[in-house]
């Protein structure tokens, strides 16, 4: 039966209850105490017991150290509720309103007509670089290194520390671009460097006629998407630190052509995945201008890789093959079930048992606590042929009796009345050989945490910023949380390479190849 609405406890008073025969008295407590335990089940739920994150726990709440801690990537499948919000409806009218006050009908950004504003700041330059035309562009004719110069550009950028030294300082330098004049009567002018426009990266420029150099342009991605700092406090910082004034639409701009520089490397780190032995994957919600969407996570050894879109399963198979050799460790959403060498992850199913076991229904936490206890059993085993100097033998024929009375008690249950002790049962029945390959081969991961551990950095600060605002500013997140994040697992500095790619991106040449996969230590 349904449940109870508040429009129907609004007539359940104390005069009606009266007047109620004996026999309809008696149903209709059934059914309020039925609707009242479920009630209590649900406000009971934490991340201990069920697939709440630790986030949501209450800030005045105890945090005990637990393996429960280590997957903040549960929100994939809960999701944030600022990211669940979706498009405005007639259901959704906050968003409706907030939208509203945004349609003006003008363009962002600087307005036809505006008064322009130039940079005002004055640096000190510390070298001059000149450029001159080498050929007249009209007979080839070779020239001088003579002209006049006609235009040029400043650019900042960190100077690299000598071995044992200690600080940051900054360059300024001045490049000058002349003009040199052909005995043909030509005049040829010295151009910067200037890749081709991408289309997949419209009105992200890529050049060397930028004000931060290579270096200070990596430092800035470092401070905002692994040091979770916004464009107006990586500006304070530079101005506070350096005096070093610029805009937050020049951070904004850095950070995206750093994600089209970094953007060749995407398809190497999809094969590093595809040859590694073990791969994690795991989602969590995200959100894009108001759109609802997922971060995506691909973890092995020395490779992450974050993609960020829908949750359909075109995301995983755009990363994975479909005869993927590796182990793939994921929780038990669908669209990883047609990977043949798939692992599920122990810390999910033993949070749902432990909520069945504390169910307010005595029956249904009777039942939970049977299947707690044995599932219990069957991970101390595993933990104890780890441990053990002996090889291990056949935990599942060691333990037959124990994972036959464990079946049994869920295929009773198969069709439960209770509806979250239905749904958990037949959660196990129909991933039940995967559940239990870790009995033949213990070395096998029981959890997910390790695609869990590289989502929670990100959970903070999309909490922080509310996602990205455009789906430019997706793909350049992403592929910078990737480069990022596998140079800090191939124990790589990470603004060292970054900025060796920006360099050679911008320059037009065939950028470095990612850090070298670290043999791992026996």
């Amino acid at each position: 039966m349904p449940h109870l609405t508040d429009h129907d406890l609004r007539q359940m008073d104390e005069a009606w209850l009266n007047g109620l025969p004996d026999g309809v008295a008696r149903a209709v407590l059934r059914r309020v105490v039925e609707d009242l335990k479920e009630a209590r089940d649900r406000l009971n739920q934490n991340s201990q017991n069920s697939s709440l994150p630790p986030g949501s726990r209450a800030p005045w709440e105890s945090r005990p150290a637990s393996a429960a801690d280590d997957e903040e990537g549960e929100e994939a499948v809960r999701g944030d509720r600022a990211a669940a919000e979706g498009p405005a409806t007639a259901e959704n009218p906050r968003l409706a309103v907030k939208r509203s006050k945004a349609s003006s009908g003008r363009k962002p950004g600087k307005q036809t007509g505006a008064p322009g504003h130039g940079r005002t700041q004055q640096l000190l330059v510390h070298e001059e670089v000149h450029r001159h035309p080498e050929v007249c562009a009209a007979c080839g004719t070779p020239l001088t290194a003579t002209g006049r110069a006609y235009t040029g550009w400043d650019t900042i950028d960190l100077i690299p520390r000598a071995a044992g030294e200690a600080g940051v300082k900054l360059s300024v330098t001045r490049f000058v671009l002349h003009a040199g004049v052909c005995a043909c009567g030509h005049q040829t002018r010295a151009v910067a460097e200037q890749v081709p426009a991408d289309t997949a990266w419209d009105n992200v420029a890529l050049g060397e006629w930028r004000l931060l150099g290579p270096r200070l342009a990596a430092a800035v991605v470092l401070l905002t998407v692994r040091y979770r700092l916004s464009r107006t406090k990586v500006k304070e910082l530079l101005a506070e630190l350096f005096g070093l004034d610029v805009s937050n639409g020049l951070i904004d701009h850095t950070l995206r052509e750093a994600g089209r520089a970094v953007a060749p490397l995407e398809n190497d780190l999809v094969v590093a995945i595809e040859q590694a032995v073990l791969v994690h994957a795991d989602e969590t919600s995200w959100r894009e201008a108001g759109q609802a969407l997922w971060l995506w996570v691909f973890v092995t050894a020395q490779t992450v890789l974050y993609q960020i879109g829908y949750r359909t399963k075109e995301i995983v198979t755009n990363v994975l093959s479909a005869a993927l050799p590796a182990d793939l460790m994921t929780d038990g959403y669908s669209v990883y079930r047609s990977f043949p060498h798939r692992l599920r992850c122990w810390a999910h199913l033993m949070r749902k048992l432990v909520g069945l076991a504390e169910s307010t229904h005595q029956r249904v936490a009777a039942i939970g606590h049977t299947l707690l206890t044995g599932f219990s059993a069957l991970q101390e085993a595993i933990y104890t042929a780890r441990g053990s100097a002996d090889p291990p033998g056949s935990l599942a024929s060691e333990h037959a009796t124990t994972i036959a009375t464990f079946r049994q008690t869920l295929e009773r249950h198969h069709d439960d009345p209770h509806d979250k002790l239905r749904a958990v049962v037949r959660e196990f029945l129909s991933d039940w050989e995967v559940i239990l390959r870790p009995l033949s081969d213990p070395t096998l991961p029981l959890t997910n945490n390790e695609a869990e551990r590289a989502l929670r950095h990100y959970v903070i600060a999309r909490r922080i910023s509310h996602g990205t605002r455009s789906e430019l500013g997706s793909r350049a997140y992403a592929l910078l949380a990737s480069v990022i994040e596998t140079c800090r697992r191939r124990a790589a500095i990470v603004l060292d390479f970054l900025s060796r790619i920006i360099h050679a991106a911008r320059k037009g040449l065939a950028l470095p190849a990612l850090p070298s996969i670290q043999p791992l230590t026996p």
